[in-house]
């Protein structure tokens, strides 16, 4: 009976949407917990990636790294921080903003957003748990 109870209900964990780490190739290091957010959305037939980054004491994004960027790993975090999933993406295209401002106490960020290859994005790791495992 326990078998088919578990055929029928699988548990699951929601993702949250603060428990992401994106990194980029090795060519460019960005630390990666400067990245502050993401969004992915289609726009015709392409796939725009948008993230953010803290500009630091310790770290400043050089633009002439833009071109760079080729590769970006956005990983989706369980619950203790474990690995859970993610995406594996091709950069097609890629821009970004940097704004500074004397009037503003804000932080300084850069924002960049970079067209994705739709035929190049792929999953990691989508069942970590094996059949059988658990049981």
């Amino acid at each position: 009976m326990i078998h088919i109870t578990n055929e029928v209900f699988k548990a699951f964990e929601p993702l949250k949407e603060n428990r992401f780490i994106i990194n980029v190739n090795e060519e460019v290091n960005i630390p990666e917990y400067l990245f502050r957010k993401f969004h992915i959305e289609n726009v015709g037939e392409d796939f725009i990636f948008t993230t953010e980054i803290y500009q630091t004491v310790k770290y400043t994004f050089n633009p002439a790294d833009l071109t760079k960027i080729t590769t970006i790993v956005l990983k989706f975090l369980g619950p203790v921080g474990d690995l859970v999933g993610g995406l594996h993406m091709l950069v097609k295209g890629s821009n970004m903003e940097i704004v500074g401002d004397y009037g503003s106490g804000e932080l300084l960020i850069v924002k960049f957003r970079f067209v994705i290859k739709p035929e190049e994005i792929n999953l990691l790791c989508q069942d970590i748990k094996k059949d059988g495992d658990g049981e």
